[in-house]
Order: structure tokens, then C-alpha cells, then sequence
């Protein structure tokens, strides 16, 4: 099953049982589910955390290779200002930016789902025990 998949079914259990209720029985096993869904998490944050890292360091190498690009080229070297908005408007550092904004945003999402199953399996590892705080 893929991530997504495992996230969305998730979803509709957390949605299923605020709307038709759980029991306790039902209650230990989505507390158990909650708990596998967070290593599955994990394990796709490392991936996210990885491939973001990377990117970073990529729009790095991709911005000083144009900056030297830039002051190569340039019979007068120009400002510094001048040389950061050249950078920022080439379109390799666009496009490596917004991958890395991309990755970013992904990662940022992960941590969300982890933070939300953690919540879920907090909750109805209390409602197995009978708390119902």
C-alpha cells in the first residue's frame, strides 16, 4: 500500500470514529495502527529530510556556479546587488529554488501526519484504558 493510501484510510478512520463511535476493542487496535503508521511516517521523513537537505545544497552549488558565471563574464564587476538579482532571475536557480520549496513543503507535511497519528494514538490508547479525558 502506498503512504498516501495508508494516510487517507487513516483520515476516514479518525473521521469514522468521532462519527459513529468506537469501542474499546475497536479503540486498542486503531491504537496500534496509530503506532505503525508513525514508523511508516518515520521512514518517509527520513526520505523527505534527505531529498530536502540535498536540494538545499543543490540550489547552493547551482547559485555559486552563476555567480561565478556572472563575475567571469562581466567586464566590470558588478554590484552585489546587481549579481544577486541576475542570480535570482535565471531560471535554474527558479526551478532548483522551487524544487527545494517543494521539498520543503512535503517534508513540512510528514511531520504534520506524524504529529496528527502520534495525537490519534495517544487518544485512543486512553479510550482502550477507559479514559475518555
Amino acid at each position: 500500500m502506498k503512504f498516501q493510501e495508508l494516510c487517507k484510510q487513516l483520515e476516514t478512520k479518525i473521521q469514522n470514529s468521532y462519527e459513529q463511535g468506537v469501542t474499546l476493542e475497536d479503540a486498542e487496535r486503531l491504537a496500534g495502527e496509530f503506532l505503525y503508521a508513525q514508523l511508516q511516517v518515520s521512514t518517509e521523513l527520513k526520505k523527505a529530510d534527505l531529498d530536502s537537505r540535498l536540494r538545499k545544497s543543490g540550489v547552493k552549488a547551482v547559485r555559486s556556479a552563476i555567480y561565478l558565471d556572472i563575475v567571469q563574464k562581466a567586464d566590470k564587476k558588478p554590484t552585489e546587488t546587481q549579481i544577486e538579482s541576475m542570480i535570482n532571475a535565471d531560471k535554474i536557480v527558479q526551478d532548483e529554488q522551487e524544487a527545494f520549496d517543494r521539498a520543503e513543503v512535503d517534508r513540512n507535511e510528514l511531520e504534520r501526519y506524524y504529529q496528527i497519528f502520534q495525537n490519534a494514538h495517544i487518544h485512543y490508547r486512553g479510550v482502550s484504558k477507559g479514559r475518555f479525558e
